[in-house]
Order: C-alpha cells, then structure tokens, then sequence
C-alpha cells in the first residue's frame, strides 16, 4: 500500500495523528513550559486540527467512490 492511494494517505495521516497525540500527552505532563514549549504546542494544535480536516476529506472521497469498487485497497 503505498502513500498515493486514499488507504496509505489515511494510514500516514494516523500515525501522524499518534505522534502528534503523544507529544501533546508529554506536554501536558510537564508542569513548566518555556516559551519555545508553548509555540510547539501551538503547531502541533494547528496540524491536529489540519490532520483531522484531511482525513475527513479523504472520508468523503472514499465514499463517492466506493459505488465505483474498492477504495481502500490499491
């Protein structure tokens, strides 16, 4: 499965999503954050926000295709 088809996007978009998720977890289990700290955290806020968008749109991709065979698989 590579990253063209709408499976290997969405399975990249998800472990970005993960990575992103356990950054945040780590952030927020500091007590102290620097300002630098506090600009990461805005971006990775951002690309959450962009990465959830994404796959929404990739969602109602595959299923405007999905009367045309199988999407997911490539």
């Amino acid at each position: 499965m590579n990253d063209d088809s709408l499976a290997g996007r969405t399975q990249k978009l998800r472990r970005d999503m993960e990575l992103l998720l356990q950054e945040e977890w780590r952030y927020r289990r500091s007590r102290t954050h620097s300002d630098a700290d506090n600009t990461e955290h805005d971006n990775r806020k951002a690309r959450l926000v962009a990465i959830r968008e994404e796959l929404r749109i990739l969602v109602e991709k595959a299923n405007r295709l999905s009367s045309h065979g199988s999407v997911w698989y490539s």
